[in-house]
């Protein structure tokens, strides 16, 4: 890139000796180095060879192709900067001018799909929506319903429909875009842009069901990508291992630590080959998976203590749940389990007679609670109750 920035200044200073400032030429020279000095993340001097660049053609040309084509050059800078707003403002001036063009089709594609990211970008995902929606009617309109473009756009739809919650209608946007990939790979199987983008999608899909608390779907699919995933990128690619992650994520909602243990050790394994051992991602599995051994072995003493406190041996009952609480605050500190070992601890010693402990261990259990979940949680409402029962009885009993 030094080496190119070099040679266009070195050609602009010749252009602008010999053309003099305005010649369309120099306008051409000036957004190709706008382009470089983007590309390198030199966005404001990329923004000032641009609109040097704009100046040039609007005055030579007027409302031109080219002039839309330096606006919309100028609007992906501010979208690489993360400025949405004026990103919208320029795009719309490239529309402007786009729409007034003769065989205008893929140029005002593009300008949808772009201005649809400038509205997401600052927050107007339902304007957004209705972008990328004129973008597939034209996309549909020009290419059928079995395309890459089609597939891509029904993906981004279903972003922004995620972005506003609408999650039952995001799934059916991924679902139509699984639908078409499939279909093209049936007729053109060795085509792997079009597996990227499957597997894509049906990450997104496995995602969304996460989101929506439906944990053996996503389950199922999160088990799709893997298949794909490893099948085209290798057992041992890092992309396999987040699969192994997100798998791992899923397994602990659903309570089946054993196979959450199993696939971060997977995914620690392919990071170790990749990354080495002294890499923050790989100590971060390390350290997940020491925790989730605490876990697991602290559930099966509370296991054993509810055993115990069913046979009626509350003391060895108190002495378990107790190595649970140690267990637990030593390694993860304020975890939902904890709150549970304190509640059966309230629950044995209120049995016992002993109240003052009783409550003591109940307030330990409705903090965690009310710092884990929040007040309008119902099992913190249901501890709330218990714990007030508790202080109501043992100040009846100091009475």
């Amino acid at each position: 890139h030094r080496k190119a920035t070099e040679i266009l200044e070195r050609v602009l200073e010749i252009q602008t000796k010999e053309l003099g400032e305005d010649d369309p030429a120099i306008a051409e020279t000036l957004q190709d180095f706008g382009w470089v000095l983007a590309d390198e993340g030199n966005f404001n001097e990329a923004l000032e060879k641009l609109n040097r660049s704009l100046a040039i053609r609007v005055k030579n040309l007027g409302r031109h192709r080219d002039t839309a084509q330096t606006y919309k050059l100028i609007g992906s800078v501010f979208l690489q900067q993360g400025n949405g707003e004026k990103a919208e403002e320029i795009f719309r001036k490239a529309l402007d001018i786009t729409l007034e063009l003769p065989n205008n089709d893929s140029d005002l594609t593009d300008l949808y799909g772009q201005l649809a990211q400038s509205l997401k970008l600052h927050g107007k995902f339902v304007e957004a929506t209705k972008m990328h929606k004129l973008v597939l009617a034209r996309l549909l309109q020009t290419h059928g319903e079995d395309h890459p473009f089609v597939a891509m756009s029904y993906n981004g739809i279903s972003g922004l429909l995620r972005d506003q919650n609408r999650l039952d209608d995001a799934l059916q946007m991924l679902d139509k875009s699984i639908e078409i990939c499939f279909r093209i790979l049936e007729q053109r199987p060795e085509e792997f842009e079009i597996m990227d983008l499957l597997v894509v999608t049906l990450h997104n899909r496995a995602n969304i069901l996460k989101e929506q608390g439906n944990l053996q779907a996503a389950s199922e699919a999160f088990m799709k990508v893997l298949v794909f995933r490893s099948g085209r990128l290798g057992k041992m690619h890092f992309r396999t291992a987040e699969t192994y992650e997100d798998l791992a994520a899923i397994y602990y909602g659903q309570g089946k630590i054993e196979d959450a243990i199993d696939a971060y050790a997977k995914a620690m394994n392919i990071l170790r080959e990749g990354l080495g051992n002294d890499h923050p991602h790989t100590q971060k599995l390390v350290l997940f998976l020491e925790v989730l051994m605490h876990e697991k072995n602290a559930r099966a003493l509370n296991e054993q203590g509810l055993a115990m406190k069913a046979e009626g041996d509350s003391e060895k009952a108190i002495q378990l749940f107790q190595e649970v609480l140690d267990i637990y605050k030593e390694n993860v500190c304020a975890h939902p389990e904890v709150a549970l070992a304190y509640e059966n601890i309230s629950a044995l010693k209120d049995d016992q007679g002993l109240l003052e402990d009783a409550v003591a261990a109940s307030a330990e259990a409705l903090k965690i609670r009310r710092r884990t979940f929040g007040d309008d949680d119902a099992d913190t409402k249901g501890r709330m109750e218990a714990h007030r029962s508790l202080l109501k009885r043992l100040l009846e009993n100091r009475s």
